[in-house]
């Protein structure tokens, strides 16, 4: 008998139809399938872990082991409102990618929306605890038929790039953000030390995102190296897509002559912060010659800002203008003062010579006919983005998502954008309906099960509340619910 196989003995224990494998000191058993490849012989195709056999106690079924047993009770409420309100986002991808495809991405970006960001190899597994396996019976979501589409996608980038550019036509003020985020895959291509290693001690990837800020909506997304500059690799997303007619906010950090104008020769504008340490902030923070102001209203609140703008400049270039936001003022004073005494650049010296700064800063743009209110107002816009990484990072978790190979990674760019997508209809669709937050609406939704009664899925719990909220969202929840048996 060879090293590695089976006894008689031990092969008789598993269930017919599987296989079993010798693994160190312990005998796996194995899901298995008979499939026709391309040369159109059929082989058999070992599939996951379901067991394993004990010597002296027989078959231990795993987690993924059902026996032949048909599940009749399924998840239903969170995934088919955030189905209802959000199925447009699939018709979208099924014009750029074919109809398997599309449903494939569509399907595993609303599980990571309902469900947090999750590696993989776990995603198969909550669609089989959903209703989502009974409405796309032959649909699935295991680690290798995920990775096989992404690493294909992230490898041959025609249709996501045709898809992107659809988005990106659609929107008129486009903020562009870069986020780096912890890479727990030294072996990664784009996994990186960075400029923030010494202060996490985790090499980072970076994610570049376009954002909708008038629509509340993502456009592009896609990963760059760790250690790569935001003016590099927003380069590579100004290259790849003609956009004349927009209007690009954008962070301090993609600031960059080159990056500008290529902006400004595709027809566009852009509005961006000067960093400190240029010489076009220098010159005029140190004017501090406010002459006009103007109040920000945001929300219900009242912000008085007071600008400074050379009348002199920007006929034949870029204009520069100098702000001083008052409610920015001061709260940058109260926390500088909290924290004196606490080293040695916190004093009360320090802080009378910084106060004349606090809550300046200077805006550079292209726009020629906008007032400066008007470029405060479109560059407050784009905090919007920030927003939707903190959701990202915080309550998506996103850094569950650690894979190595760099296709697969960029395929993941493509499901985080529509993940977001997602994220943004359901929003509007819960604001549309007036049923509260979207976090709660999921919560409240999450109650409802289906089971399956005389071969009808039908649901468990219907009180006036949830037959309200569904209606709202126009959910079926009443009755038969059509889906297969």
């Amino acid at each position: 008998m060879g090293k590695y196989a089976v006894p008689d003995y031990i092969r008789a224990q598993k269930p017919k139809g599987k296989q079993v494998k010798k693994i160190g000191n312990g005998y796996y058993v194995y899901d298995c399938k008979n499939v026709k490849c391309e040369d159109g012989k059929w082989r058999v195709r070992t599939g996951d872990i379901i067991g394993c056999i004990r010597e002296g106690v027989g078959f231990v079924p795993g987690e993924k082991y059902s026996g032949g047993d048909v599940r009749t009770v399924l998840e239903y409420g969170q995934y088919a409102l955030a189905y209802e309100a959000t199925k447009g986002e699939l018709s979208t991808l099924k014009e750029f990618f074919d109809p398997l495809e599309a449903t494939m991405l569509y399907t595993h970006a609303l599980i990571l929306f309902v469900n947090g960001y999750q590696p993989l190899k776990n995603v198969d597994r909550f669609l089989a605890m959903s209703y989502l396996s009974r409405k796309y019976p032959g649909l699935s979501l295991s680690s290798y038929m995920t990775t096989r589409l992404l690493g294909k996608l992230g490898a041959h980038e025609g249709r996501p790039m045709a898809y992107e550019a659809h988005l990106l036509s659609l929107a008129g003020t486009i903020g562009v953000g870069g986020h780096c985020f912890t890479s727990f895959s030294g072996e990664n291509d784009l996994t990186e030390y960075g400029n923030k290693y010494l202060g996490t001690g985790e090499m980072r990837m970076n994610l570049l995102m376009a954002y909708d800020v008038d629509m509340n909506t993502p456009l592009y997304a896609k990963m760059f190296p760790g250690g790569m500059p935001d003016k590099t690799s927003v380069r590579d997303f100004l290259d790849a897509f003609s956009l004349p007619g927009k209007v690009f906010l954008m962070d301090c950090g993609f600031y960059g002559e080159e990056n500008l104008g290529k902006i400004v020769a595709g027809g566009s504008d852009y509005v961006i912060p000067l960093s400190c340490n240029l010489r076009e902030y220098k010159d005029i923070r140190d004017r501090m010659d406010y002459r006009e102001s103007f109040v920000y209203r945001a929300d219900r609140k009242l912000d008085p800002v007071f600008f400074f703008e050379d009348p002199g400049q920007g006929k034949d270039g870029p204009r520069v203008i100098l702000y001083k936001d008052m409610d920015r003022s001061v709260a940058e004073e109260d926390c500088f003062r909290k924290r004196i005494g606490t080293s040695k650049d916190y004093t009360v010296e320090k802080l009378q010579e910084l106060k004349p700064y606090f809550g300046s800063f200077v805006l550079r743009t292209s726009l020629r006919g906008e007032s400066a209110q008007e470029i405060f107002e479109f560059y407050k816009k784009r905090w919007r983005i920030e927003d939707h990484y903190d959701l990202l990072k915080n309550r998506d978790g996103i850094e569950a998502l650690g894979m190595r190979d760099y296709y697969v990674t960029q395929g993941l760019s493509l499901l985080i954008l529509i993940e977001g997508r997602i994220e943004s209809a359901f929003r509007k669709a819960c604001a549309a309906a007036k049923v509260g937050a979207p976090d709660d609406v999921l919560l409240d939704a999450r109650t409802v099960k289906i089971q399956l009664r005389k071969s009808t899925w039908v649901a468990t719990e219907k009180s006036e509340k949830l037959i309200s909220l569904f209606n709202a969202l126009s959910c079926p929840l009443v009755g038969d619910l059509g889906l297969v048996t």
